[in-house]
């Protein structure tokens, strides 16, 4: 299958937090793929007039550096991969595509119960190993912690504060640095935005101690609670592979682990090598492929649902519409000409 895969930026494999690096490199040991960006884009309408792509598929997400991808997904229906779910308020992805993929079971039934004409599909995330998973030992415990948001910046910062006042020894790592440097990764934006999610995994990919909130997306992972350091939920006769927060209890909770784990290295090391072993039988890169591949081929023969009474009109033009008056100003049938492959 031919694929014009539209992305933000090229893929780059060394970057960790790439997610889809890997899975386009998996998938193209069955698929022809192009990787269309910004900068390339302009070749794109010529080229599927010559020699059209058998689907295209979107990665969107709500930022600058996607916009130029709705002008395309609008008039060549294919497969959305939601990057946030900022993007479905919108709406008009949704129905302008054959297919919606996102990756946890509570967004496509969030999608499924607002919509219940659009095709969705869940997927899961793949990513590529960071080291072997091996642990480092001496020295204070080295803490990366990964949090977007404006008022949970603040709040890991009370809860660090609160753990070294309790006595907790650690090393804060800068945000930047690369997640196979530290011993215990904590990431507890919630909801959770797709890069957080991926650099979760990566850390579990690691092998290290990983820290999140307990949310629907990890709902159904073996985790542990940090005000009883049992295993708590559905996964509770699994060895654990996270520490999850509660987020009515956010700072304390986080206080509790950080206090926990900056001293003790055999839990460290317990959890780090669980989130290892539940990485490689559920979230490498050869996972999401094998997911991908099913939903690729049924997308082919997927059309859009119809578009909404009050669909904005300005995602009905495209681009003819002065060259059709022309012609038909002139006697000639539009059709004729400006028909589409």
């Amino acid at each position: 299958m031919r694929i014009a895969w539209f992305r933000a930026d090229a893929p780059d494999a060394r970057n960790l937090l790439d997610d889809t690096a890997p899975l386009i490199d998996e998938l193209r040991s069955a698929h022809d793929i192009d990787v269309i960006v910004e900068a390339n884009a302009h070749d794109f309408v010529w080229r599927q007039t010559l020699r059209p792509w058998d689907i295209c598929v979107y990665e969107l997400d709500h930022t600058r550096p996607h916009a130029f991808i709705w002008a395309y997904l609008i008039n060549y229906p294919g497969v959305v991969m939601l990057r946030s779910m900022a993007v479905a308020h919108l709406r008009v992805p949704l129905f302008a595509s054959r297919c919606i993929v996102t990756t946890t079971t509570a967004a496509a039934d969030l999608l499924r119960a607002r919509y219940d004409n659009i095709h969705v599909r869940v997927v899961p995330l793949g990513v590529a190993a960071a080291n072997d998973g091996t642990h480092r030992s001496g020295g204070a415990a080295k803490l990366l912690v990964v949090d977007d948001r404006d008022r949970g910046r603040d709040v890991v910062r009370r809860a660090l504060e609160r753990a070294r006042d309790a006595g907790a020894t650690f090393e804060l790592l800068a945000a930047d640095a690369p997640v196979h440097a530290c011993d215990v990764l904590i990431s507890p934006e919630w909801p959770p935005f797709r890069h957080v999610a991926t650099t979760v995994l990566a850390g579990m990919a690691a092998g290290k101690a990983v820290v999140t909130m307990e949310m629907d997306a990890t709902a159904d992972w073996p985790a542990m609670d940090p005000q009883t350091w049992r295993p708590r939920g559905i996964g509770a006769d699994q060895l654990p592979i996270v520490v999850t927060v509660d987020p009515l209890d956010e700072e304390h909770s986080l206080l509790l682990a950080v206090r926990r784990l900056s001293s003790d290295a055999a839990l460290r090391e317990q959890l780090g090598h669980a989130a290892h072993a539940w990485w490689k039988q559920h979230a490498t890169p050869a996972h999401a492929a094998k997911v991908w591949n099913h939903i690729l081929e049924e997308a082919v023969g997927l059309n859009p649902p119809p578009r909404p009474n009050d669909w904005p009109q300005q995602f009905s033009r495209d681009g003819t519409e002065l060259a059709r008056e022309i012609l038909t100003e002139i006697g000639v049938p539009p059709t004729d000409i400006l028909a589409r492959s």
